[in-house]
């Protein structure tokens, strides 16, 4: 018996659908998972195949699930992890503030926001809600080369989440082992390390979970020939964060939904936290970037009690090049379906 909860499945898979075909994105896939448990209620992709009919496929590479079994960069959905080891660590608040410059040189490498422009007086809040790099560079450097990779080694990156699906990877921090300052700022907004879609759902989780990481499982329940049954229960990994840490960076988040994307991602009636990422896809062979893109969206309702988290990604669209416009719509109609399928009672005002 799965996990999964067939309306909300089903429900993902059709909102996938729509989205790759008007985006014209090569894939795509939805996870929906509880972060207090980690039970994984939907797990879509787009293309997949029938299992029905699953000797008529020609790509075998359809077959491999890419929840688990794929890793990639994944761009700004990192700034939350940045940011929540700052917090952790009491370098910064949410009002911290720092000077803008819309760039950061190290060396002979310059790192600029993704719009080129410049804020100025700018506090931790508006870096998360406005999307800077310059802004988790600030709170990396802070936190020190040391720090910044055992925060993301705690929430999960680089190593297998342990779920029960075949064929899982563990991503790839081998970037880190350069010792690089310049490969260590752009880490903290995700670019030049690799993680699994379930690791950064997990991950996410254990922020809207105050602050415990949960380890993500499929199957609830194996009943043999006899009627005997071996429930699997809820197991949590490790307190990655303070509860309180992950209080602030809900508050935060909430923050970035309403302010950061014209509040396209929010429900009316609930607090919603959630943060876009759109990142470069490597060239092949390694070397540099093409004009590719991966977008995501990562979020939990109520944002204070949630009952579900998404993660929602569309590999190579075309016709926008940031996710705060292709998956915001998304994100709102599947979260919204969801706590209406769930009764959840509206929490804000």
């Amino acid at each position: 018996m799965l996990t999964l909860d067939y309306p909300i499945q089903r429900k993902a898979e059709e909102i996938l659908a729509a989205a790759r075909t008007k985006w014209n994105a090569g894939s795509g896939l939805v996870i929906v998972l509880d972060p207090k448990t980690g039970r994984i209620l939907a797990d879509a992709r787009d293309p997949a195949f029938d299992p029905n009919e699953f000797s008529k496929e020609k790509d075998f590479g359809i077959f491999l699930n890419p929840t688990n079994e794929s890793s990639y960069e994944l761009g700004s959905v990192m700034k939350p992890i940045t940011m929540a080891g700052g917090l952790e660590e009491k370098l910064v608040t949410p009002e911290t503030t720092y000077n803008d410059t819309g760039e950061v040189k190290i060396g002979s490498f310059t790192i600029r926001n993704f719009d080129g422009n410049a804020y100025h007086t700018t506090t931790m809040t508006q870096a998360l809600e406005k999307s800077l790099n310059t802004g988790v560079v600030f709170v990396a450097r802070l936190l020190g080369k040391k720090k910044q990779e055992e925060y993301l080694r705690a929430f999960g990156f680089g190593a297998k989440t342990g779920v029960d699906l075949p064929g899982e990877v563990a991503g790839d921090l081998s970037n880190l082992k350069s010792g690089r300052d310049s490969d260590f700022a752009t880490a903290s907004f995700g670019q030049g390390i690799a993680v699994t879609p379930i690791q950064l759902a997990a991950a996410m989780g254990a922020i809207a979970n105050n602050g415990v990481l949960m380890k993500p499982y499929a199957v609830d329940k194996i009943t043999d020939d006899s009627g005997n049954a071996v429930a699997h229960s809820p197991q949590s990994v490790r307190q990655v964060i303070s509860q309180a840490t992950a209080e602030t960076l809900t508050k935060m988040l909430v923050s970035v939904v309403k302010n950061g994307y014209e509040d396209r991602a929010g429900v009316k009636g609930y607090f919603v936290a959630g943060k876009t990422g759109t990142a470069q896809v490597p060239k092949k062979g390694g070397r540099g970037y093409s004009d590719a893109v991966t977008h995501t969206f990562v979020g939990y309702a109520p944002a204070f009690d949630p009952r579900f988290l998404i993660l929602l990604q569309l590999n190579e669209p075309s016709g926008n090049r940031f996710a705060a416009n292709t998956l915001t719509p998304v994100f709102h109609d599947l979260a919204e379906f969801i706590l209406h399928y769930y009764e959840v009672p509206p929490d804000e005002k």
